[in-house]
């Protein structure tokens, strides 16, 4: 039987972001820090995740703070959903980052046909 984790609330919420985008091979980024902070009767557990956001010069730090959080919760999806049994066969050699880029809007969609998962 799993066990379950107790009841927590967000007692604070941070988003910070780097003043100056570096150039990668997809283009200007800009990276964001994201820092969730609970609360539980017994810890306080923090998450902190750096996600990086695509540059548009016309975007305001609203808009910014506001991709950060879609993005950082978009990568803690994906590493849910990534998860797997290691021996299961299907999924052998799987790096579950498959199209990570793709969704983050930091690379071009490809047409590489999706995996068929035989069973």
């Amino acid at each position: 039987m799993a066990s379950k984790l107790p009841t927590t609330k967000i007692v604070e919420l941070r988003t910070s972001l780097v003043t100056e985008p570096v150039m990668t091979t997809e283009g200007m980024i800009l990276w964001a820090t994201v820092e969730i902070v609970y609360a539980t009767a017994t810890a306080n557990p923090t998450v902190v995740i750096q996600v990086p956001l695509p540059w548009s010069n016309g975007d305001t730090t609203t808009e910014r703070r506001s991709m950060a959080l879609r993005f950082a919760r978009q990568l803690i999806d994906h590493a849910c959903v990534s998860i797997v049994p290691s021996d299961e066969p299907s999924v052998a050699g799987s790096t579950g980052l498959e199209g990570l880029t793709q969704e983050l809007g930091l690379s071009a969609p490809t047409t590489k046909p999706r995996r068929s998962r035989a069973g």
